[in-house]
């Protein structure tokens, strides 16, 4: 453990409050001025592979314990999508994540294979979420090897991340980058998701400073969507759909490249809170254990 990362441990064990102030909530944002300045570019996506997972988190802030009959999505209507987007903007870090990726291994091998293609130029980094609950197949890890911009985090759920260690080693082995969020990275309880009835002046602090519409806007099933609560709120129908809130890829209006692009970027750049903010608490900043599984 290094020195920084020492100091970041005693702090949170003294005051949670304190960490909150220092690590987690993103009062500076230092990337807001690239995010408006950049406008053939943007710096953070996530992309959904598969609705399936192989835990069922009481707490996921991305909704994955509501789905009842979870599905994977199909490697050519992904690949579809990201080219749409491709074509307007590039893409400095791709999360690709589910539910859990490496379920849909066939999928997340196609992906990667584009990723190596004639797109390959248009995205700095694919960094590949993980639970840990999974070792991939040696074609899998093959295709991970093959394309260096690849890197796996481990979202690091403790014991339920039972083959954790054995991926690592695998990684090593075949010179995989690889981050492991250790035990001083907390979450957060986003709520259930419910409209709440919080006032405006709270919505807005919490939209201002969100971490997720900030890093983790969503590419799922054709839409492209401020957050994945948003996305998967309205795909299992517990979130209004509001569709002027996202970006619908098959939508008339974007046909041409420019349209698009616009769009694109201003949902990026969105000011006002989505509807979906009534329907999350993060701004709370209340800590949970990690991995508690739905009963």
């Amino acid at each position: 453990m290094g020195i920084k990362q020492g100091i970041k441990n005693l702090i949170f064990n003294l005051s949670s409050g304190l960490s909150d102030v220092l690590y987690r909530r993103p009062y500076f944002d230092r990337e807001a001025h690239l995010r408006k300045k950049l406008d053939n570019e943007i710096l953070h996506l996530d992309l959904v592979i598969t609705e399936c997972c192989t835990l069922k988190c009481r707490d996921c802030s991305n909704l994955m314990q509501y789905y009842q009959c979870p599905e994977q999505l199909d490697a050519d209507e992904i690949i579809r999508d990201l080219v749409r987007v491709l074509e307007c903007v590039r893409v400095r870090e791709l999360k690709i994540l589910g539910g859990e990726p490496f379920v849909n291994q066939k999928v997340l091998i196609k992906v990667l294979d584009f990723l190596s293609g004639e797109y390959g130029d248009r995205v700095d980094t694919i960094n590949i979420i993980t639970n840990g609950t999974l070792v991939p197949r040696e074609i899998c890890l093959d295709a991970m090897k093959a394309n260096p911009k690849t890197v796996v985090t481990f979202s690091n759920y403790g014991k339920r991340s039972a083959f954790q260690d054995k991926f690592i080693d695998c990684c090593k082995e075949m010179g995989i980058r690889y981050n492991v969020l250790d035990e001083s990275f907390y979450w957060l309880d986003f709520g259930r998701p419910v409209e709440y009835a919080e006032p405006d002046e709270f919505v807005k602090h919490q939209y201002k400073h969100c971490y997720n519409r900030k890093n983790c806007n969503t590419l799922f099933r054709g839409g492209f969507y401020t957050c994945p609560r948003q996305a998967h709120g309205i795909r299992l129908g517990l979130i209004p759909d509001d569709k002027d809130e996202y970006v619908d890829l098959n939508d008339p209006r974007y046909k041409e490249r420019n349209a698009l692009r616009n769009a694109i970027l201003g949902v990026v750049r969105r000011k006002k809170p989505v509807r979906a903010c009534r329907y999350c608490l993060n701004g709370k900043y209340i800590h949970i254990p990690r991995g508690i599984q739905k009963g």
